[in-house]
């Protein structure tokens, strides 16, 4: 009937206002969303550049991939410590596995 009348789901106040909210609660679905998940990016850089920079100016070789595997659950402060105490970045490794 719409297409012979020349109307679509914008000509329904009804139809209109549900689309209207339904794509405002995507937008800001989508906008926490990338937050949140930007903010998880940022917090894991962080981290392993914090473990990467004390490794180095401890004079421990730190490869690329110093921290795959190691849950991204474990508190900084762990991360830390045993950046501080290890002998090398295998040894990091060991300890952060161990827990």
């Amino acid at each position: 009937l719409g297409a012979r009348d020349g109307t679509g789901p914008d000509d329904d106040p009804l139809l209109r206002s549900l689309r209207d909210q339904s794509r405002a609660e995507g937008l800001a679905e989508g906008r926490a969303k990338g937050r949140a998940e930007g903010r998880a990016e940022g917090e894991a850089r962080g981290r392993e550049e914090a473990v990467r920079e004390i490794l180095r100016s401890r004079g421990i070789a730190c490869p690329d991939d110093v921290l795959a595997g190691i849950p991204d659950t474990l508190p900084g402060g762990v991360l830390v410590a045993a950046a501080l105490a290890c002998d090398s970045a295998q040894d990091f490794r060991a300890r952060l596995l161990s827990r």
